[in-house]
This record gives C-alpha cells, structure tokens and sequence, in this order.
C-alpha cells in the first residue's frame, strides 16, 4: 500500500519476516478487563515500551487470552504515527494484518469440513475444475518446461502451502517471474507492483491463469510459501456462491463480533488506520535512517475496494477483533458460549496436516493456515516456540498464537515493514516466556 515502487522494495525485502511472523508463547497469569499496564506481563509491556522508545515503532497493543470467556488483558505503547496520531487502542486503531489473513481463511474453510461441503483430502480439481490437468516444473531454476503432475492438489496442501505453488516473495525464478507477469501477486495494493508487472485481477481471472502455470514442485511433497491461501479463498467462493468478504462476515467476523475487520476502510475507520512505515531506500534497497509512511489515516488503498480479495494477506483489523478469533481457536471452536467451529474439527485444524515426511523448517508443521509447532526447545533457546503453539504472523510484524498447552493466546498489533533492526520475533518470545515463568 502507498507509494508503488517503493513499498513494493519493503515489503519483497521483508521476506523474512513473512517467514518467520508467527507468535510462539502464551501467558500464564489469569486475564482480566485490564487495559495499560498490566503488571502480570511485564516482560511484554517492557518489550513494546522498548519497542517505541528504540524508535522502531510509534506504538504496540498486546492482548494475552485466557479460556473462557472473552476477557482480554491489554498491553499497550504509543501512538498510532511516528508524526503524532492518537495513543494506540486496542479497540479503536486499526492494523493492516497482511498474512495474518491466512489462518482466517484457512478456518474459514474448515468451517465448510465440519459443514461436510468437502474434506481435507477432497481434490481441489472437483470444485474448481481449471487446476485437473496441473504440471510440474523439470527444473525450477532454468525454466518453465514441465511434465504432467503425478497427483492432485488437496483441500490440505491448500491450507499447508504444499500445493506446489509459490510466491513472487518467495524468489526470483522463472516461475516467480511469470507469476509477476500474469499478476499473480500476493495482493491487488500497489505495494507489490512494480515495473513491468501486471497488477493483480479479480480472483475469478487470477485463478483461469494460475491453473495455466507450472507447478513448482509436485503437490503434497515440499513446504514452500505460496499463494495457497489466495487459492483457497477463490475455493470458499466457488463453495459458496458468495464473495470472499461475505464468507468471512457470515461465517466469522458477524458471529465473532469482528467489525472493524475487512478489505476496506469507511472514511469514519480511515481516520482510526495506524501508520505503515517502510524502511528501506527505494532505490537501493538498503535501510534508512528513518522510516517512510507509505500509507495512513490521511491517504490509504485501503478506501477502495480491491480487484483481488487476498484470502492470504488482505485484511485490517483491530487488536480487540483479531483476539475474538483468537479466543475462539483457544477455546477450540466456542466463542461466548457459541460454536462455531466443533471441538475436533478445531484441534485438527490447528494440528499438523502436512502430508508424512513433509515439515516447515524441518521439525514443525503446518495447519489450516498456520504453524504447528511440535516439538519444544525452549530450554537451549529461550527465544524458541513451546510445544503446542500454533499462530502466525503478518508482513507488517503482526503476530498471533494460541498454545493449547499452556492455556492462553496473545495478539500482537504493530506496523514495521521491513525494518532489519526489528520488530524482532525471539525477542517477543523471550519476553513471551518470562511472563510465563
């Protein structure tokens, strides 16, 4: 979002934190209405009072969750710009949640499991014929010569980013590059296009070319970041005859009291937007002395609907919309005594529905839309995810988890694209695990 080239630089040079944005820890004192200073969590208020005191952001909100009912406990740091804005609120600023879409969408089409509209291992191809007759890439680092896909796509490689398909942030290959071409990007904003490169369609149109492209891989054997999510959003519409954001509101934001979450801003929530900085010099790539506003309360993408509703990076929410969600996956499906998920199609949502033999960072594993972490080394790593964990995280240093081991969840709201001095993720976790010791 923002200034084209520029923004496009930040967030392709943000790649790591797309990668590696997902929360790890929870909270172990018992959550109450609080809002400020909680002292049960000091670890994490000091974090993000270090945060902005450092200047790496103008301002943070955390939610730590408990099960039950809803009753957040609130952290929070600063302001919503760098220039000034309003003190950050856990209900009233609004955040660009970018791949923090993606277990959002990814629960969105468990829903349709449970409803028994199609399975896990139901092949893509029966709801949206185009993807039949895939193909392979021969070698992924030549060219484009492929060879017909020995297996079908799978509802699960969908939600686990092993489809086969990739990311134009994920490289620079020749696939990546004929992604840019057809405008298979992550999103439709300006912030991914640059020159030479189609701008994203709707979702009807992007899913007629994606399924004219080579596979990167064969489905259901490798872990790559991708577009998988966008595809499963296209599914959900296909599925239900509705568009991606009426999907969401009927089966998610609606139900869980989620309002200020969506693709767009009314003027009223435009004036509540935080400000996304980017940090890197749009020319040369390399970092600033000072951030760059690339998109804000006085001029955002966000007022206009976009050609792609991105089922993996398009959302705003706030802190208090997005911990709704999370407190429903922590109570494993209940939200205020409704249910909107049942009890085992939540667990198996966020438990590890990668094919055998297959692993995220060659130990964990991946879920509808988000990591599952399934082994714990905390102690050699303080910075290190516990067992049980499952969240993900956004662009922008968004981060969400809910640890059913250890009975919470957190929410982390901030905006910092592309920054190399931080936000940085083992460092929330130690502060994460401090709290919790």
């Amino acid at each position: 979002m923002g200034q084209g080239q520029a923004s496009r630089a930040a967030l392709r040079l943000d790649r790591r934190g797309l990668l590696q944005g997902f929360a790890a820890a929870a909270a172990a004192a018992a959550a109450g209405p609080a809002l400020g200073r909680g002292s049960a969590y000091p670890a994490l208020q000091a974090l993000i009072d270090g945060y902005v005191a450092e200047g790496l952001v103008p301002g943070a909100v955390v939610g730590v969750l408990k099960p039950g009912r809803y009753q957040p406990t609130w952290l929070t740091a600063g302001r919503s710009l760098f220039e000034g804005g309003t003190a950050v609120s856990p209900k009233d600023t609004l955040w660009r949640i970018f791949s923090m879409t993606k277990p959002i969408t990814g629960i969105a089409v468990m829903q349709q499991v449970a409803a028994g509209k199609l399975t896990i291992d139901t092949p893509v191809a029966e709801i949206m014929p185009e993807f039949r007759q895939m193909r392979v890439l021969i070698d992924p680092e030549k060219g484009l010569e492929s060879r017909p896909a020995e297996k079908p796509i799978l509802v699960r490689h969908l939600l686990t980013h092993t489809a086969g398909f990739s990311y134009t942030i994920a490289g620079n290959g020749p696939l990546e590059k004929e992604y840019r071409r057809l405008g298979l990007l992550p999103m439709s904003a300006s912030v991914l296009v640059g020159p030479g490169d189609t701008p994203a369609p709707d979702l009807t149109t992007y899913m007629a070319r994606l399924s004219t492209v080579p596979l990167h891989y064969e489905p259901g054997t490798k872990w790559r970041y991708s577009i998988a999510l966008d595809v499963a959003g296209a599914l959900l519409e296909r599925l239900t005859g509705k568009t991606l954001d009426q999907v969401f509101e009927s089966q998610l934001f609606g139900p869980l009291g989620m309002g200020d979450t969506g693709f767009t801003v009314t003027p009223s929530q435009q004036k509540r937007l935080s400000g996304l900085y980017a940090w890197q010099d749009p020319k040369t790539g390399k970092p600033m002395a000072k951030p760059t506003l690339i998109d804000g309360p006085e001029k955002t993408e966000l007022s206009q609907r976009p050609a792609m509703l991105a089922g993996g990076a398009g959302l705003v929410s706030s802190a208090d919309d997005y911990a709704r969600f999370a407190q429903m996956l922590l109570n494993e499906g209940m939200f205020e005594g409704r249910v909107l998920l049942p009890r085992p199609v939540a667990r198996l949502a966020c438990s590890n529905l990668m094919e055998r033999g297959v692993w995220f960072n060659g130990a964990d594993g991946n879920g509808a839309g988000g990591r599952a972490i399934l082994s714990d080394a905390r102690k050699a790593d303080p910075g290190a995810y516990g067992v049980g964990t499952w969240g993900w995280g956004g662009a922008a240093s968004t981060l969400f988890h809910v640890d059913q081991v250890r009975g919470a969840a957190v929410v982390l709201m901030l905006q910092s694209l592309g920054n190399p001095k931080g936000p940085d993720e083992k460092r929330y976790n130690r502060a994460v695990n401090a709290d919790l010791a």
